[in-house]
């Protein structure tokens, strides 16, 4: 039967045990934590089911069967024999994102969901959280004791399959020996919370941290590689410590060479002109 390899059935249930992970640290409701679930033990059931059906079909017996699970011929048999399997896996609903329009699997999407913007901001986040760990020398294990965290879960947010709340953030980069404010932006953005501009003082002293951030995620390289067009290399660490913010087109080119998304800074940059009334401030 077409669509129900149970390779197929494996990677979509990959898919959705990645839903559920995220759901898990973030703030989706029970019904939806529930709901992924249920599926996430459908999908086991119909992985079972499908690959009985193609060893059957390959001429394996029921006893042969019944051996491989630990059951009986007879139970085995009356777990997936007769139209059970088929029933079951034709009710089966399939992850949506993991098919092309023609209902084939899409290969590139077997491991991962389709990137969206939150997932590279996520990942974004991740990297930075890596840099300041390989920086501090850190043990998972003795980060993870230190936050109140399962090891498993901090190693989910370094690799940036998770988003965990800014409090927990915060703990970790304060105890990576980072400052928390450098990484506000990228875990807004990840989060998709909706940031607060600060006052017309302070934003300077945001658009300057959030950079610091997106060269952390970048693995912090040296400030003279940090390219700022029109600026020196004094100039550039004014404008990383926030005592200088550039003209737009520079600060563009720069994140770009970070691999950062100038998008979320694009806001701070507009608001700081406005607050100055000028093209380029101090």
């Amino acid at each position: 039967m077409p669509g129900f390899s149970h390779r197929f059935i494996a990677a979509e249930l990959d898919l959705r045990t990645t839903e559920l992970v995220a759901a898990c640290f973030s703030d989706v409701p029970l019904d939806g934590v529930l709901e992924l679930t249920a599926r996430i033990v459908d999908d086991a059931e119909c992985v079972a089911a499908a690959a009985v059906v193609e060893e059957r079909s390959a001429g394996r017996t029921w006893s042969e069967i019944g051996v491989a699970a630990g059951l009986s011929e007879g139970q085995a048999r009356a777990r997936w024999g007769g139209a059970r399997s088929a029933q079951r896996l034709s009710a089966r609903e399939p992850a949506p994102w993991a098919r092309r329009p023609d209902g084939t699997l899409d290969a590139s999407r077997t491991t991962t969901r389709p990137a969206r913007h939150e997932d590279c901001a996520a990942a974004a986040l991740g990297r930075a959280l890596r840099t300041l760990r390989d920086h501090s020398k850190t043990g998972l294990d003795d980060l993870a004791a230190e936050a109140g965290m399962p090891a498993f879960a901090v190693r989910w947010v370094l690799e940036g399959k998770v988003v965990v709340p800014w409090a927990t953030v915060f703990t970790l980069v304060h105890l990576l020996g980072g400052h928390p404010a450098d990484l506000r932006l990228l875990w807004e953005t990840a989060s998709k919370s909706v940031p607060r501009l600060p006052g017309p003082r302070h934003i300077a002293d945001h658009l300057a941290a959030g950079l610091r951030g997106a060269r952390l995620a970048a693995g912090h390289p040296p400030t003279t590689t940090v390219s700022l067009p029109g600026l020196s290399e004094a100039e550039t660490q004014a404008v990383l410590d926030g005592q200088l913010v550039p003209e737009w087109r520079a600060l563009h080119k720069a994140l770009l060479q970070l691999g950062a998304d100038p998008v979320p800074f694009k806001a701070l940059w507009a608001a700081h002109q406005a607050s100055q009334g000028q093209g380029r401030s101090t």
